[in-house]
């Protein structure tokens, strides 16, 4: 579980700096929503974080062929293999 946090926070930071470029200032945090609040909590993130001009940007996509919703944050899920669990 640790070496699975590393690689999630490696990848935050990664992402982060090739999403945004290498900036003074960042944070990382871990959001633990209910279960059905996970939209809600993402949309209220990106009211929150998103520069006024830019908010029409982020969001979910409605177009299927858009491989990704964008946020004005890096979300990654906290998942892990089920191999981990099976011990």
């Amino acid at each position: 579980m640790v070496a699975l946090m590393h690689l999630k926070v490696m990848r935050a930071l990664i992402e982060g700096a090739l999403r945004f470029g290498v900036v003074k200032k960042y944070m990382i945090g871990l959001v633990c929503p209910k279960k059905g609040a996970e939209r809600s909590i993402l949309t209220q993130m990106s009211n929150c974080l998103a520069e006024e001009n830019l908010r029409e940007y982020y969001g979910e996509k409605m177009d299927v062929s858009e491989q990704d919703d964008y946020w004005p944050f890096v979300a990654i899920p906290l998942t892990s293999p089920i191999h981990v669990f099976d011990h």
